[in-house]
């Protein structure tokens, strides 16, 4: 994969290369649109040589969707690497990005998502609800739905199980069914203004804490949610808008504000499971208005599917979790090779994966805890939980990575400082490479072999993640030799 983030990672230029840009605005907005065009351009190709469906003709689509992360990158660079412009300039150059973004994505919403079937199921699961069937009970080759059984059926995958997708996500695609039945780019377009929405949000954010609005750029103009949201169709968005805006949400200090963003978080868990994740990183002591409305409205999705299915709520979960894939998180791909190392019989070595997992997800709460009363920032342990989520995970497939990408708006800083080599930037830039890299799981697919993959994705951005952990703990060894020289008396 390209190593491109590395230029928006450095420093922000001083000095007159820098004042002169400030000073002719219109620059900046030309190269923008420069930008913009060029990605238009190669969206335009990538359009051309789309796949078509069920073939193994990949390889072109792919290369050319990597091409689009050239004019991405620079992009990035280019704001990153320059101050926000003065005025109402400022507020063009955002809204060109914001309007790229939703160019980029309206042009890739025709497209059948053949990369992935997934989105065909969201729209069975809306027909068998309403038909009065619970989809977390009957799997779709079920029978009773022989008559139902047409092109959707035919596009869908995984018909001998029955659904993994939590309420909140079966709501949206009801509503979509409801209004266009039998749709799936009226769907697509529902999760476009869901990913919009993320934008917007993740603006307001940036500009909350102080940073360029224009960061926004990092998601907005990312090929990997573009394609994987516009075009496939992943349920993902909506995890990912209602996480943003519960951040969002925690920040502000008006009243009821606690409430919302228990809501917020209820329905990001509605979506995906691990968002309520984010209860240990947002919570107060005696939250209770957050903690409440957080687990009234979980219980409010699941209370009509508990009452379709007489209980049965869970569906494939389980059997997923307990999937032993390929593109696993390193957690798992860790402990299934030591299991087979001593040849473990299969049933222990999921139950042995289910105890790291549980482990590693409450040490990773316990060290997030430590760093809120250290005063860390939200945006850092958001990452930190999700980052975690992943590396438990029986797969991690390219359109689960895009959960990271706002979180790198927010983070990414300098890679090199007067003191060298900044330990946070190189994390920020490993996430980010970790992100873009993960696009190269698709060349593995149809293939047991997933060593090189694992080389150029999990070994890279393991061993940066490592130095990055020495440099700041070397760094937090001479803060306290200074203090402790500092407060010597004299």
């Amino acid at each position: 994969m390209p190593t491109l983030p590395v230029a928006p990672a450095t420093s922000q230029p001083q000095g007159l290369e820098s004042l002169s840009l400030v000073k002719r605005p219109w620059w900046r907005l030309l190269t923008l649109m420069l930008l913009l065009l060029l990605s238009v351009a190669l969206y335009i190709a990538l359009t051309n040589v789309a796949p078509p469906a069920d073939t193994l003709l990949i390889a072109p689509f792919l290369q050319t969707w990597m091409v689009c992360f050239v004019p991405y990158f620079a992009a990035c660079a280019f704001v990153l690497a320059t101050k926000p412009a003065p005025g109402r300039w400022r507020w063009l150059e955002l809204g060109i990005i914001l309007v790229g973004a939703l160019v980029f994505r309206v042009m890739l919403l025709p497209l059948p998502p053949n990369l992935s079937h997934d989105s065909w199921r969201y729209l069975w699961d809306a027909r068998v609800t309403l038909h009065g069937y619970s989809p977390y009970v009957y799997a779709p080759w079920d029978k009773t739905f022989l008559s139902l059984r047409d092109f959707i059926y035919e596009n869908s995958r995984y018909r001998d199980v029955p659904t993994l997708y939590p309420p909140g996500a079966q709501a949206v695609f009801l509503l979509s069914y409801l209004l266009v039945p039998s749709n799936l780019f009226f769907l697509k377009g529902i999760f476009i203004v869901f990913d919009m929405v993320t934008c917007g949000a993740l603006a307001l954010l940036l500009r909350h804490r102080n940073s360029d609005p224009r960061r926004v750029i990092i998601y907005a103009w990312c090929p990997l949610p573009i394609v994987e949201f516009a075009m496939q169709g992943h349920v993902d968005v909506l995890t990912i808008t209602f996480t943003v805006l519960a951040v969002l949400c925690a920040t502000a200090t008006w009243r009821g504000s606690r409430a919302v963003t228990g809501f917020l978080i209820g329905m990001a868990t509605l979506t995906k499971i691990y968002p309520i994740i984010l209860l240990v990183v947002i919570m107060r002591r005696r939250d209770w208005a957050l903690l409440t409305t957080c687990l009234a409205t979980i219980l409010a999705g699941y209370i009509p599917y508990l009452v379709l299915g007489h209980g049965q709520v869970l569906g494939y979960f389980s059997g997923y979790a307990s999937e032993q894939g390929g593109n696993a998180g390193v957690v798992q791909l860790l402990t299934y090779s030591i299991s087979q190392h001593f040849h473990f019989a299969l049933a222990a070595t999921i139950l042995q994966e289910h105890i790291i997992d549980v482990i590693v997800i409450c040490g990773m709460s316990l060290v997030v805890l430590a760093l809120r009363r250290w005063k860390v920032n939200m945006e850092v342990t958001t990452l930190m939980m999700i980052g975690a989520i992943l590396a438990i995970s029986s797969h991690v497939f390219p359109w689960y990575a895009p959960a990271l990408l706002p979180w790198i708006a927010m983070l990414i800083g300098p890679l090199w400082t007067r003191q060298g080599l900044s330990g946070k930037g190189l994390a920020i830039l490993m996430v980010w490479y970790f992100i873009t890299a993960s696009l190269s799981g698709y060349f593995f697919i149809n293939t047991r072999d997933w060593h090189v993959y694992y080389v150029f994705v999990y070994d890279v951005v393991l061993l940066g993640l490592g130095v990055a952990l020495i440099i700041g703990l070397w760094d937090w060894v001479k803060h306290l030799h200074r203090m402790s020289i500092e407060g010597k008396p004299k």
